[in-house]
């Protein structure tokens, strides 16, 4: 009997451990999708917005594109004055997981 109980504890803790395993692995990609929008945001802060951009303007490094993030797709878009004149709206986006899960950063700067 004692077997028994010591053979069904193993068993469920085996289970649990998949199942924490398969949540770090999710928690991981979306740290990195998060962390990625960041640092392409920061390089629109510092590079700033080009001047030739005059409609909306639209930059996606495809999955397998970025050193590190082979799972994840990064999509910039660039709005310019919006929601109002000399103020653009910058918003990345980006999806992991084949497009299943996503996550988007916006912030608006000036000229």
């Amino acid at each position: 009997m004692a077997l028994v109980v010591v053979f069904l504890a193993l068993l469920g803790f085996a289970g649990f451990s998949v199942v924490a395993h398969t949540g770090m692995t999710a928690s991981e990609k979306m740290t990195r999708a998060v962390t990625l929008a960041q640092e392409k945001l920061e390089d629109v802060r510092r590079d700033g917005i080009p001047t030739a951009v005059t409609s909306t303007w639209v930059n996606t490094e495809p999955y397998g594109s970025m050193t590190g993030a082979i799972h994840h797709q990064r999509t910039l878009t660039i709005q310019p004055h919006t929601p109002m004149p000399g103020l653009h709206t910058a918003t990345v986006e980006v999806r992991w997981d084949h497009d299943a899960h996503s996550t988007s950063l916006t912030t608006y700067l000036t000229n």
